[in-house]
């Protein structure tokens, strides 16, 4: 095989090769510039590869004008790169138009030896101080703040690799003579010291990046308000940040336990053991007692390590006076609501002990009353003593609500005795259209039945109420997304915007008979049930209670 040929495909070869390298580079340092020069280098190689199979295919077959198109791409990437690098330049349609056009046109001149010497000494000329040009936007100017490494010997790589494909043109080559060899290898050369300098520029740059991020994470951590610490699998201590050993003394090496939790045992809950399991998204928070009377809320989440190994991070933020804030923001709370409840307590009582008072002076009297008068004045203080043991037992019902009594029952048959009670209720319903529809799929759980048709009954009779006994009241039962649903829709006169966040409100009532006391009583039973109640109204629309109680306890 000819010399020139091993030669040519020698360095086909370690285009390709290096081409390859920069491939493989750009998937982890996705720099602007080093894309455009990316896409030169493979041009270059395209490049080497046609001249390569121009050497090898038959002799009336010439590729130069294809040769000079890639060659032609591939500085035009080059001086795209070096503009990205200099002016951080982002290539434009337009720009790569010109460019192909440019190409296409060389392309389209065919043989450099069907056109004459002149123009390939021309375009050797162009593209020679294309590159030079190249060379000196690369080149290092340190007031314009860019000091990678690399970056001087890649602008004198293509400074010389310019001058040298101007110098070229003046030169006559003859194929396997000592001045081909020289030129070939110092074209070799070129290329070799600009690959070198592009990969030292850009691991340069990826040290620079890792190099800031570090110091930036250092100073993140340490400047930190919280304690850090990263604990091994066995309770170790890896790191902490200073302010942990300010707030804990020394800790790095120590079990996080030892230095946290009052009794120096891990702490409840504590999710290391299932650290590999865990989301990083979502943190696991946990509240421990810690030495010296202190409340600790710990922030715990994964950090995995190359090697595979999974570490703890955990956040140790020092809540103790917002712990000791909140207890006392709770006991004002209290005294509040007991505040509250007296004063509602006073004020339900009042005008009923006021109408005994009344009704008892003007029987002790007992002067000037006919029969008629003084069995009229006794009822009143039936009807008042009634009325007040009403609110007094409502009362006790409300400040020491009993636990629910949980056994196995079907909430069709609590529903079905509301209703029954509606229709035996002729004074107050006598006409009101009931609609009863059950899903007959909900199976039997867990609840208290009494408590239910309590809560039942109390917004069933608020709807006839609001309805003032003519309308339509609808009880549904359905199963949606593990929660058993009832609904009770009614179509009265609906609440006020204003009211609405106010009807579970304890002595809250739009009647001039209620206690307030009803629907607050209701919200307490679905609660200690462990569900939920929702109210939707608006005026002239009617009201609907929608409660919904989980079936997470259902019979199998």
């Amino acid at each position: 095989m000819p010399a020139p040929l091993v030669l040519k495909f020698i360095s086909t070869l370690a285009f390709a090769i290096q081409f390859l390298i920069f491939v493989y580079l750009y998937q982890s340092h996705r720099i602007r510039f080093f894309h455009y020069l990316l896409w030169g280098w493979g041009f270059f190689t395209v490049s080497k590869g046609l001249k390569l199979a121009e050497a090898v295919l038959p002799a009336g077959v010439r590729l130069d004008p294809l040769m000079d198109a890639a060659g032609i791409a591939a500085l035009f990437c080059v001086l795209v790169g070096a503009a990205a690098y200099r002016w951080d330049y982002r290539m434009r349609g337009r720009d790569a138009l010109v460019a192909g056009s440019f190409a296409l046109a060389v392309v389209m001149l065919g043989e450099r030896s069907a056109t004459g010497p002149g123009l390939e000494l021309g375009l050797g000329i162009i593209l020679g101080l294309a590159q030079a040009a190249a060379g000196l936007a690369f080149w290092p100017r340190p007031s314009a703040g860019m000091a990678y490494r690399g970056a001087g010997l890649l602008a004198a790589s293509f400074l010389m690799w310019g001058l040298y494909r101007i110098a070229t043109g003046f030169v006559a080559v003859e194929s396997g003579s000592t001045t081909y060899y020289a030129v070939h290898g110092a074209f070799i050369c070129f290329y070799f010291l600009s690959t070198f300098a592009i990969i030292i520029m850009v691991l340069d740059r990826a040290r620079n990046e890792m190099r800031s991020l570090k110091e930036f994470n250092e100073r993140l951590v340490q400047g930190l308000r919280e304690g850090l610490a990263l604990v091994a699998g066995d309770f170790t201590v890896r790191y902490s940040n200073p302010r942990m050993i300010e707030q804990f003394g020394p800790t790095q090496g120590r079990r996080c336990y030892e230095r946290l939790t009052v009794d120096g045992k891990p702490c409840p809950g504590c999710p290391l053991e299932r650290r590999h399991e865990m989301d990083g998204q979502r943190p696991v928070h946990l509240e421990v007692d810690g030495v010296g009377g202190r409340h600790l809320l710990l922030s715990c989440s994964p950090v995995r390590q190359p090697d595979g190994e999974v570490l703890l991070l955990e956040l140790v933020a020092d809540v103790t006076e917002q712990t000791q804030m909140r207890e006392r923001l709770q006991q004002a709370e209290r005294l509040a609501a007991a505040g509250e409840l007296a004063a509602g307590v006073a004020h339900e009582i009042r005008n009923p002990m006021a109408a005994i008072v009344n009704a008892t002076t003007l029987l002790a009297a007992g002067t000037g009353l006919t029969d008629e008068e003084y069995a009229s004045t006794l009822s009143a203080v039936r009807t008042e003593a009634r009325r007040l043991n009403r609110i007094l037992s409502e009362f006790l019902l409300f400040a020491r609500p009993r636990a629910p009594e949980r056994r196995l029952s079907d909430i069709a048959e609590v529903v079905e005795r509301v209703a029954s009670l509606i229709r035996e209720d002729r004074a107050r319903a006598a006409g009101v259209e009931l609609d009863v529809r059950m899903d007959r799929s909900v199976p039997v759980f867990r609840f208290d039945p009494d408590q239910m048709i309590q809560v039942l009954w109390n917004i069933a009779l608020n709807g006839v109420e609001a309805m003032e006994g003519q309308g339509r009241l609808r009880l549904d039962v359905e199963q949606v997304n593990g929660d058993v649903v009832i609904s009770v829709a009614d179509t009265g006169r609906g609440i006020p915007p204003g009211d609405r966040a106010r009807v579970f409100d304890p002595f809250y009532s739009r009647k001039p008979a209620g206690t307030g006391l009803g629907l607050t009583i209701a919200q307490r039973i679905v609660a200690a049930h462990g569900g939920r109640i929702e109210l939707n109204s608006a005026p002239g629309r009617g009201t609907r209670v929608r409660i919904a109680l989980p079936l997470a306890l259902a019979a199998p």
